[in-house]
Parts: C-alpha cells; sequence; structure tokens
C-alpha cells in the first residue's frame, strides 16, 4: 500500500488501471477551518483536512 484514496474523489468513478484501490483505502477526510488547531497544536492559516488510517502489520508467522 502507497497512499489512501479521498472518498467522493470523482476519478475513483473513472476506473482503477492498476487495480489498487480497495475499500478499506478508501478514506473520508474531515475539514477543519484555519482557526482550529492541527492535532500536534499548530495554527494554520488555511482551512485543512484530516482522517484516521490504522496500519496494522501481520505477526510474522502468518
Amino acid at each position: 500500500m502507497t497512499h489512501i484514496f479521498v472518498e467522493g474523489d470523482p476519478r475513483l468513478e473513472a476506473g482503477d488501471s492498476v487495480f489498487g484501490v480497495k475499500d478499506s483505502l478508501i478514506k473520508t477526510f474531515e475539514t477543519h477551518d484555519a482557526n482550529e488547531p492541527t492535532p500536534d497544536g499548530r495554527s494554520l492559516d488555511d482551512s485543512w483536512a484530516s482522517t484516521r488510517f490504522d496500519v496494522v502489520l501481520a505477526p510474522e508467522d502468518v
């Protein structure tokens, strides 16, 4: 896995030429106002977006 995809992106409807778009890789991004601090406490001059994506590694013996 090299990246995740934004839910609702019209390019997802165009087709997946390398078969890498799995439902589990499509995420909803929440938009935040510029005056809302980022998770690490920074202030930004523009709006920003966040999502949650957990990477879980399989045990070695699987």
